[in-house]
């Protein structure tokens, strides 16, 4: 059974019984869906003997012998019960740490249609992609990895449809409560810190892994819907020749960069092993830099992740109905009619206005329930009851 469009020569991922065959690199999904991966490896080791991270997905691996593509396990999860309280704040916490560990990552592309959501054999809370093709992008907000929806009214309502969280709406409430928001906003906070302490180790270890730089990162110049309407006047900016010979034969353009080289590639060749790369400069996509793992994955906009991320966290959940103080042991809240106050352990304090809250963030509360499913994947077909 073939799923999702054509790329590269009428490539399709395709469902092979227990397993999904899958046409591309598979190293970055590896790394973060195998929990034998050693970025994994790693991660699980960062907090003693609990591993904060063991919500991820952990799947089994088969490259193909030509060393490009290959099967992934299919995912095997049963759907989530009702939660105790308990375990709504369990599930909070999960969804706060996968906000900070993928915008640390630079993961992107984390709409709902590309995340499960269950229980694994051992009853673990189990949400994540079953798709990783960007990585290392240099993030400065959560809304970028589209788990939460960006502010921009031009895609507001499409981003806030598809943003990935909508996923745990069902079982958090429909808006979170206190309780719920702080487990979320905390475990955010402290994923962050978390990692920060362990960037040189990622750092380290990412550059030594064989085959870093010959594997493609994937690229979204444009929207799959953009490409279904590329005949019409009003698609801005025109299409590059490289995109218009790609749908020409029936292809969803596909674009990728490696990590350590200079440009914007695709492939020339059904066999794959001939590469086309757009110009470096003139009117074409300019890209911005990867993360630097010789500098252990720092950058300027790690700050902005860490105190604007945090609010940009708040104001996707916040609702009128949220007032008064609410706290756990790292973290206070306190909602005012006009603003919000965050109060820290370490004894630092940001406060913001709720108003501010909605620059750089669209709420994740919507009118319909489409993709708000209680299944481990979105349903193949939704349809907006809103609309």
């Amino acid at each position: 059974m073939r799923l999702g469009d054509s790329h590269n020569f009428g490539r399709h991922v395709s469902v092979r019984g227990d397993r999904v065959h899958k046409p591309r690199t598979l190293f970055w999904e590896q790394l973060l869906l195998s929990a034998g991966s050693p970025l994994r490896q790693l991660l699980a080791k960062a907090h003693g003997d609990s591993d904060p991270f063991s919500f991820l997905p952990d799947l089994r691996f088969f490259p193909d012998t030509s060393g490009f593509g290959g099967e992934v396990e299919r995912i095997a999860l049963e759907p989530l019960p009702r939660l105790t309280n308990a375990r709504k704040r369990e599930l909070a916490e999960v969804v706060g740490r996968s906000l900070a560990l993928f915008s640390w990552l630079g993961a992107a592309d984390l709409h709902w249609e590309n995340l499960a959501l269950g229980l694994d054999q051992r009853g673990r809370i189990v949400f994540g992609p079953l798709d990783v093709e960007l990585l290392l992008a240099d993030l400065a907000l959560p809304t970028q990895t589209k788990l939460l929806p960006e502010a921009d009214p031009e895609y507001a309502e499409l981003c806030r449809h598809a943003a990935g969280v909508r996923r745990v709406l069902p079982y958090l409430g429909k808006p979170l409560a206190g309780p719920e928001l702080v487990a979320l906003a905390a475990a955010y906070r402290a994923t962050l810190l978390l990692l920060s302490d362990l960037a040189p180790r990622i750092g380290a270890l990412l550059k030594s892994l064989p085959g870093l730089t010959e594997a493609p990162i994937r690229l979204l110049l444009r929207s799959t819907g953009d490409y279904a309407a590329a005949d019409s006047p009003q698609l801005w900016p025109p299409l590059l020749p490289a995109e218009a010979e790609q749908l020409a034969r029936g292809d969803v353009p596909y674009f990728f960069r490696f990590y350590g080289k200079k440009g914007i590639f695709y492939y020339t060749s059904p066999d794959l092993q001939q590469l086309g790369r757009l110009p470096l400069r003139g009117d074409v996509p300019q890209l911005e830099p990867l993360l630097d793992l010789s500098r252990a994955l720092r950058s300027p906009s790690r700050r902005e992740l860490l105190q604007q991320g945090f609010f940009t966290v708040l104001g996707a959940f916040d609702h009128p109905t949220l007032t008064g103080r609410h706290e756990s042991d790292s973290l206070e809240l306190v909602f005012t009619a006009r603003s919000v106050t965050a109060r820290f352990a370490d004894g630092e304090e940001l406060s913001t206005s709720r108003a501010q809250l909605k620059r750089f963030v669209g709420s994740v509360y919507l009118p319909c329930t489409c993709g708000e499913a209680r299944s481990v994947l979105v349903p193949d077909k939704t349809v907006c009851s809103a609309r």
